[in-house]
């Protein structure tokens, strides 16, 4: 058997199709636990197989964690030394290639941006940025009276030779457009039912010269309050006309009861490319959980998360199987939401890690990093800078990973510097970490956990809706339909019948969305009772 030939062995039908196509370019619909990873990545290694160069070859992904998974795939599928695979966020390939190709500048941080427009009389500094990066996403129109706000920012930035994270990838197309060559034979994209307008004029650039091997779920369109859009994935034949469209029709990570449940769900959604795959193994359960208000849910999960791990407190007895605390995430719509489960996990010997954006500290760690000699190793450079610098834990993790995909090079440093600024929240979990993770839907996509606690299911915040009633009723069920997902085994759906909105507590309305679930495959609790009071527990056994 041959390298190639083995190397697609462990693939199914559907799998090894998509990895070994010579179609010019090629579209994969890549339901939940279908094996998009696995896929992209033997695909990248199939073709380092068959002679193409490391440097040949472009693989981008959304988040930096991402693409760290697939550079650790592609390392154990071939020979090659990881640190040459280019293997890239958009905006981190835009970055780089704009410095390879002699563009002077500077990232700015969030808190330069802000202060651009404290400077132009602006008070909402943060609402205005929000407007700023829908436009140039085109994720919205220019409003009224705003052209004025948008060119002093621009303008800005330009006296101090800055650019902010949404010029990155326009200025690469700009750059493509006129005749800069990425000198690409191949382009994989994962995730391409996120890309903007923007992004995907990045990639028909791209394809001037180079194969498109894009993969994703339409299902899991959930960004497009960024400017991503379904559309690119939908029209993908369209603007790369003879291509040849794979499905894969095996869900590998869900209970039977979960897919066919999701699926129905999802079904309910109008133009769609869903690949609706069957989940290979039976089991599965979802659990409607109805509750008084937040404490109770709250108390609900921790208690619940405490009797599956076998009886962490003397109020929590039993157990029914071998689990880790990272076998559990809590999903929620809003951070809102956040306070009162932090305050019941602070209460219990549960660790947990609450999953949310990196904060202003990666500005003072990339300022740190420019100003450190490179010392002849990328990762020691960045150890010692860290410990000089009395980074904290959490934060130098961050560095480190993020470390794994510069080259081990003084240039490599100050890409580094700069690539801390465009982490995006999922970018701050550490996988390996035992502990439950907290966090929203949207940093959830692309993850798997055994368990799934879905907090909050009411009409109001599962679907969301604006104070005037409205909303994209079909993302917001895409976005439901990714938190149901990420579950191996169990799926916990939790709503209560009043909650705290715009500050007074409200009677909630449980979700529509569960009503579109067949009942067949729920399993329906109450709780009436009051919440146990709970003692204060000794932290740090459990702590890793």
């Amino acid at each position: 058997m041959s390298g190639a030939s083995s190397l697609l062995f462990a693939l199914d039908d559907g799998q090894r199709r998509a990895a070994a196509s010579v179609a010019r370019h090629i579209l994969v619909v890549a339901g939940p636990g279908s094996g998009k990873t696995r896929v992209l990545s033997h695909r990248f290694a199939y073709l380092l197989q068959n002679g193409y160069g490391p440097g040949d070859l472009l693989a981008i992904t959304f988040t930096n964690r991402a693409a760290i998974e697939m550079r650790e795939r592609i390392e154990a599928l071939s020979s090659v030394d990881p640190r040459s695979l280019d293997i890239s966020t958009f905006h981190s390939f835009a970055l780089r290639f704009l410095k390879k190709n002699g563009l002077v500048f500077r990232l700015a941080a969030r808190i330069e941006q802000k202060e651009i427009l404290k400077g132009a009389g602006i008070k909402d500094a943060d609402g205005t940025l929000d407007t700023i990066s829908a436009i140039k996403n085109g994720a919205g129109p220019m409003p009224p009276g705003f052209q004025g706000v948008f060119d002093s920012y621009n303008e800005g930035l330009a006296k101090t030779g800055a650019l902010d994270l949404d010029d990155l990838i326009a200025r690469a197309v700009e750059a493509i457009e006129n005749g800069a060559a990425p000198g690409k034979t191949h382009v994989l994209v994962d995730e391409f039912q996120d890309i903007n307008t923007v992004q995907a004029r990045l990639v028909r650039g791209l394809a001037k010269d180079a194969s498109v091997f894009a993969i994703g779920d339409p299902d899991q369109a959930i960004y497009s309050f960024r400017g991503g859009s379904a559309e690119a994935f939908l029209d993908f034949e369209k603007y790369f006309p003879g291509s040849e469209v794979v499905r894969l029709d095996r869900n590998y990570r869900s209970g039977r009861v979960i897919s066919e449940a999701s699926s129905a769900l999802i079904r309910r959604n109008g133009r769609r490319m869903g690949s609706d795959a069957s989940a290979i193994t039976d089991g599965g359960e979802i659990t409607e959980v109805e509750c008084r208000g937040e404490a109770a849910e709250a108390s609900f999960v921790v208690q619940e998360i405490e009797r599956l791990m076998g009886g962490l407190s003397s109020l929590t007895v039993g157990g029914s199987e071998d689990a880790r605390f990272s076998d559990f995430v809590v999903l929620y719509r809003t951070n809102r939401q956040v306070d009162s489960l932090q305050d019941a996990f602070e209460k219990s010997p549960i660790p947990f890690h609450i999953v949310s954006p990196p904060g202003p500290g990666l500005s003072e760690l990339a300022a740190v990093l420019r100003s450190t000699a490179f010392d002849g190793s990328l990762k020691e450079t960045v150890q010692k800078a860290l410990k000089e610098a009395g980074i904290n834990e959490d934060l130098a993790g961050i560095a480190l990973n993020a470390s794994e995909t510069c080259d081990d090079s003084a240039e490599g440093l100050k890409i580094l510097a700069d690539e801390l600024l465009l982490l995006s929240p999922p970018d701050n979990l550490d996988i390996k970490a035992d502990k439950v993770n907290l966090m929203t839907m949207h940093a959830a996509k692309g993850l798997e956990w055994r368990s799934v606690f879905v907090v909050g299911c009411e009409d109001g915040l599962v679907p969301l809706r604006a104070r005037d009633g409205n909303g994209d009723i079909e993302e917001e069920r895409r976005l439901f339909y990714v938190g149901l997902t990420r579950a191996l085994s169990r799926v916990y759906l939790i709503h209560a019948k009043e909650r705290r909105v715009y500050g007074e507590v409200r009677e909630a309305k449980v979700s529509p969305f569960l009503r579109e679930i067949p009942s067949e495959f729920l399993k329906k609790i109450t709780l009436d009772k009051k919440p146990a009071p709970r003692r204060p527990q000794q932290k740090g056994l459990f702590e890793s």
